[in-house]
């Protein structure tokens, strides 16, 4: 095991996860403008990174950061195709395949197939351009996902209290209403009047 990449790893999860809790566009997008090239080495250099070269941990931060390199499409494309040949071979997991499958194909103006990429329309949570719904629990099922019923009742708490964006002008706390999906939203501070854009990447 590389225990150097595993803690690399690991460290940039953990900045990754506390922008994206804080809804800190400035930080969000600091980690991600870091994480991607950093990312991009790594799997030029061993491939895609899986259990047994940085651990389970390690795994599923790496699979974090390409979920969250939206801004090169093509190289999400790869991390899936190596994704791919790592589940097969027991060193990724299926379920964070599935998640990665619908970000790339969704990206790529394709139908997702597990449902896990959702948005907000008419009052409810749905799944976004749902290939086959009728099949969907199946096949999420045998990727080791809870059904999607279960799945979007998980994203109710969204509707109870706007969420709120930290303003990376004054750091002031800004309610929103999320966006649609992935779609970017611009939102100005009642303190500052600083607009902020940003895309919420979940």
């Amino acid at each position: 095991m590389d225990d150097r990449l595993r803690a690399e790893l690991l460290s940039r999860v953990e900045k990754d996860q506390a922008a994206r809790k804080a809804l800190d566009a400035a930080a969000m997008h600091e980690a991600d403008s870091e994480n991607l090239p950093w990312l991009k080495k790594v799997v030029a250099k061993h491939g895609w990174p899986g259990a047994s070269l940085v651990g389970a941990d390690g795994a599923h931060a790496a699979w974090l950061l390409a979920q969250h390199a939206d801004a090169d499409p093509a190289f999400q494309r790869r991390c899936l195709d190596l994704m791919a040949a790592a589940v097969e071979a027991g060193d990724a997991t299926m379920r964070e395949f599935a998640y990665l499958t619908d970000r790339v194909l969704l990206a790529e103006g394709r139908p997702q197939v597990y449902g896990t990429q959702v948005m907000r329309r008419d009052g409810a949570w749905g799944p976004r351009n749902l290939r086959d719904p009728e099949g969907v629990d199946l096949r999420r099922e045998v990727a080791g996902l809870d059904p999607l019923a279960d799945y979007l009742r998980l994203f109710d708490d969204y509707a109870v209290q706007p969420p709120l964006l930290r303003c990376p002008g004054c750091h002031a706390p800004v309610p929103f209403e999320p966006p649609e999906g992935d779609e970017p939203v611009t939102v100005t501070c009642p303190e500052c009047a600083q607009e902020t854009t940003v895309r919420l990447k979940r």
